[in-house]
């Protein structure tokens, strides 16, 4: 499943084979090898593969993400709540479900 997951977040960021194992410093044949589960990347190479696609090395080797990744997402979805909430404070009347949606769709599309 290593392997699968590599393949998919290099073709999601729209790259080949060749171009990754150029990022990486490695051959172009051992990403094939990675990505065919004919060859396990060592330590240093799951944290720089971490690093490329931006995710944890728990979700590289699981498919799921870090607790701690969670906690952090928890936590800023609590802090752009008290943002708004703040900023909406004024508001006298209340917020229809459609209302309610477009502006949790801003908060987490905020940066």
């Amino acid at each position: 499943m290593l392997g699968a997951r590599i393949a998919a977040m290099r073709r999601e960021k729209g790259l080949s084979q060749a171009q990754l194992a150029q990022r990486l410093r490695i051959s172009p044949s051992a990403v094939g090898m990675y990505e065919q589960g004919r060859r396990e990347p060592s330590v240093e190479l799951l944290v720089a593969l971490a690093e490329e696609f931006q995710v944890s090395t728990d979700f590289l080797l699981t498919g799921k993400p870090a607790a701690q990744d969670s906690v952090d997402i928890e936590r800023l979805l609590k802090q752009r709540l008290e943002s708004m909430q703040e900023k909406l404070s004024h508001r006298a009347d209340p917020f229809s479900p459609q209302e309610l949606a477009v502006l949790l769709a801003a908060v987490l599309m905020q940066p």
